[in-house]
């Protein structure tokens, strides 16, 4: 999915490089001269506190493999989301080329269904309240504490949409004493950003905590058909929460809000900007023409809104915690999908999403004797809505039609209407032109989801260097869905079709022996007919079905200390996720998504060296894993289309996480995974028998990264590089077929990826203020996704992610 792209030089980017080099100097330079001491890196990853099992614990002592990352590492790396963290955490992927259909797998196990009938695997929580469908949840970080990446199921005490594993987005809630900051940030190609957090009491039991995020860039790219920029966005939010405390009790209120703005995702060809349906075989470099898109609407937008009230009460045996939230979010998604400014192979979409979810979480953490444990119940509720949208020519249509059937009836009928027009001198069909008129289809869909779950989660503390943990999780879920595909909407076309009716341009054709009576029947059909959505059953009225699945997921584990400083662990765990519909297929759907999973790790320090690290193999089998594949060709048709895929995958592999503090001023992080993951038995639905082949994932993802801080010009200087791996995706006979894994081709699907963020700052002797230089994908590298959607048309595309991004920061607190 990856092609390297050169950038020209730009005189930001050489004066970065120069202050680069030249601070390598302060810590020597500026080393006997008097001044304050520089914060302390943090001694080791023992004292990062994380949630992962529903209760505060050092990350070193959790026996999961999970990666945590502060508030404050993500605004030192300039990460405005989850997209921005994916390259340096081995393992997960996210593919924003649709920011509000966002594609995120973990340990390779993801989805690529981008509709309302099902879920990720892969859980996302913030404040432990599940995000729901994916077009909710890549939301700009503000005021983040941390980020925990759990690998592998979480279901137990996360939710039965975590059976790849869990992200859980943790805010600062309000504390009590007075806090405020600010940050500007200023680069290339319009970038800004901005961050403003203010933090009081309001009386000795209440406080207030309110920040707002802005960010946004004209475009790193400019449209060649309009002279529109491109790649840019506007995103802006605010979250203000309450927090109430007293002796045994403490309640907070938060509301969030996001707005996010922009152009459609730029889409390249592969074909030259060309009709060719050639295949993969003669593909080129994508980026050797100008970005040139043509969709008449070219625009994405999302707005958020979410309440969430969490309440804990100490009670005399345990810890009472309820959680209730609100959240509600409508998307929309238009852009070019042929990647060209060709009228023959025009082909546009839209998507438009609303979402609305209501939650409610009772848990209970307690201690009884050698007993840790915790129980709960959870009640959760979905309505969503979305309409899909494929807008076309007449001119499109005759080109898919050539190829699919060798006929063009558009071009035909104006050639013959014209043609008779002339001969019988009938001025109507003389000016008679059935090419270029806009053909509209759409499917809409309405889900109603309910799921109630009851779990709990028991450590036993069998010896002092031995815990046994026991938990479980029993979910019911029920699903209503219903789809509904009306009649085209082709407007100028039907005005064109009434004169050739009122002409009786068919039965003259007929007589003429211009047409057989057979073609002319084809002919008045086809124009009148759907093509992508032509369900008969939900024409005339939405069709309706509803589904129930239950499933319990426990989970095993034991872990056992060696000495104060070392751990080795053992765990079994299963995961579900309950089945969905198909939300392009009218009456498709999924079955039910299982997961059994084990895993064995060590974590552990040599306190003397400043090092710590952390290890798991693991293996899991997924059965019914959820998917949506685009057939390029439909057998039936010739006509792409969406199929369910419902298959069976496992893999091996291995987490490495080494942490080593080497001094006061240095630090060095590294962090890889290995995975092979293959098919089980498995026909594609291209018709390609991939058993036991490789289903993409890359062998080995890692991440390095190295942080200093020391004295410089009397302040605090601070350095930080981070370097983000992936190796290339291991093709299949599938995907290697359809193009979308060649990693050695001109296009570069599935190459190698690299990455490398950098930042440098310097923080004045008072503390409240400081500058910085923040660097984000410092080599320049861009890489492809390819869509084959366009090849209905002949013109498949590629997205590309965003080049280099340099900027200049200033911050501020109190």
């Amino acid at each position: 999915m990856s092609q390297s792209v050169p950038r020209p030089r730009r005189r930001l980017a050489a004066h970065a490089v120069s202050l680069a080099l030249a601070s390598l100097a302060l810590p020597a330079a500026h080393a006997a001269e008097p001044g304050p001491q520089p914060e302390a890196l943090p001694a080791d990853t023992a004292q990062v506190i994380v949630t992962a099992q529903s209760r505060s614990q050092q990350i070193q002592s959790v026996p999961i493999a999970v990666t945590a990352m502060s508030g404050q590492q993500l605004k030192d790396q300039g990460a405005a989301n989850l997209s921005d963290i994916d390259s340096f955490v081995p393992g997960l992927s996210i593919d924003t080329s649709q920011p509000t259909r966002p594609n995120i797998f973990l340990r390779g196990v993801g989805t690529l269904d981008f509709g309302i009938g099902t879920d990720s695997p892969v859980g996302i929580y913030t404040d432990g309240v599940y995000t729901g469908k994916t077009g909710g949840s890549l939301l700009n970080f503000n005021d983040i504490k941390r980020i925990e990446v759990l690998k592998g199921p979480q279901g137990t005490l996360f939710g039965r949409n975590a059976a790849a594993g869990a992200i859980s987005i943790v805010s600062n809630d309000p504390v009590g004493r007075v806090e405020g900051s600010g940050l500007v940030r200023l680069g290339e190609n319009g970038l800004r950003h901005e961050e403003l957090m203010y933090n009081t009491p309001l009386t000795d039991n209440l406080a207030f905590r309110i920040s707002a995020v802005d960010q946004g860039s004209h475009g790193w790219t400019r449209n060649a058909f309009d002279g529109s920029r491109a790649g840019g966005d506007r995103d802006s939010g605010g979250r203000a929460a309450l927090r109430w405390q007293d002796d045994n009790t403490s309640a907070v209120l938060s509301w969030e809000h996001e707005k996010m703005r922009g152009p459609g995702p730029a889409t390249y060809s592969v074909t030259g900007g060309k009709v060719n349906f050639g295949g993969p075989d003669v593909w080129t470099a994508p980026l050797n023409i100008p970005l040139s898109n043509d969709a008449a609407t070219n625009r994405q937008s999302r707005t958020f809104d979410g309440v969430t009230l969490r309440v804990e009460r100490t009670l005399p045996f345990a810890t009472l915690t309820s959680t209730t939230a609100y959240r509600h979010f409508n998307t929309q998604n238009w852009q070019d999908m042929d990647g060209t400014s060709n009228p023959a192979a025009y082909l546009a979409i839209g998507n438009v999403e609303s979402n609305s979810t209501w939650q409610q979480e009772f848990k209970l953490n307690g201690q009884s004797g050698p007993l840790d444990w915790v129980a709960g119940a959870s009640a959760f509720r979905e309505r969503a809505t979305q309409r899909q949208e494929v807008n076309v020519t007449t001119t499109s249509l005759d080109t898919l039609f050539q190829h699919a059937a060798g006929l063009s009836p558009y071009a035909t009928l104006t050639q013959l209407a014209q043609g008779i027009g002339k001969a019988t001198g009938n001025t109507a069909l003389q000016g008679m032109k059935l090419t270029g008129l806009p053909w509209q289809e759409s499917i809409n869909d309405v889900g109603g989801y309910r799921a109630f779950a009851i779990y709990g989660d028991v450590i036993w503390h069998a010896a002092n260097d031995t815990n046994l943990t026991l938990g479980g999780r029993y979910t019911a879920d029920h699903k209503a869905f219903n789809w509904y595909n009306p009649a085209r909407t082709a407007s100028a076309l039907d005005a064109q079709l009434a004169a050739l009716n009122q002409a009786q341009f068919f039965p003259t054709a007929t007589a003429l022996k211009l047409l057989t009576a057979q073609q002319s029947g084809l002919l008045q059909k086809l124009v009148q007919s759907n093509v992508q959505f032509n369900n008969p059953g939900s024409t005339s009225a939405p069709y309706a079905v509803s589904k129930s699945w239950s499933n319990f997921s426990p989970r095993v584990l034991l872990d056992k200390h060696l000495g104060t400083d070392h751990m080795v662990y053992a765990s079994w765990s299963k995961g579900y996720q309950a089945g969905g519909f198909d939300a392009v297929g009218v009456n498709g759907h999924y079955e039910e998504e299982l997961v059994t999973s084990m895993e064995l790790g060590a974590k552990g320090e040599w306190r003397a060296a400043g090092l710590t690290y952390g290890a798991a193999l693991f293996h899991y089998d997924f059965t019914n894993l959820q998917s949506l594949t685009l057939v390029p060709n439909s057998a039936a048709t010739g006509i792409p289309s969406y199929q369910v895929a419902n298959s069976d995958q496992g893999a091996t592999g291995l987490d490495l996480d080494v942490q080593w503090k080497i001094n006061r001023t240095w630090r060095l992080t590294g962090s890889l995974e290995y995975i092979d993951q293959t098919y089980d038995k498995y026909v594609s639905p291209t018709g390609v028998n991939i058993s036991g082949q490789a289903a993409g994932t890359p062998y080995f993802s890692a991440a390095l990264g190295a942080a200093a801080k020391w004295q410089a010009l009397d302040g605090n200087a601070d350095f930080s590089v981070q370097y983000g791996y992936m190796g290339k995706r291991r093709c299949n006979d599938d995907t290697y077929k359809q193009g979308l894994c060649r990693p050695d081709s001109a296009v570069g699907a599935g190459k190698a990826q690299e990455r490398v963020d950098l930042r440098l700052g310097w923080t004045a002797p008072s503390g409240r203020w400081g500058v910085g230089l923040v660097a984000n994908n410092l080599m320049d590298k861009q890489y492809v996704n390819v869509s084959t959607l366009g090849e209905a048309v002949g013109s498949p595309y590629v997205y590309v992610t965003r080049p280099r991004s340099l900027a200049l920061e200033l911050r501020v607190k109190l």
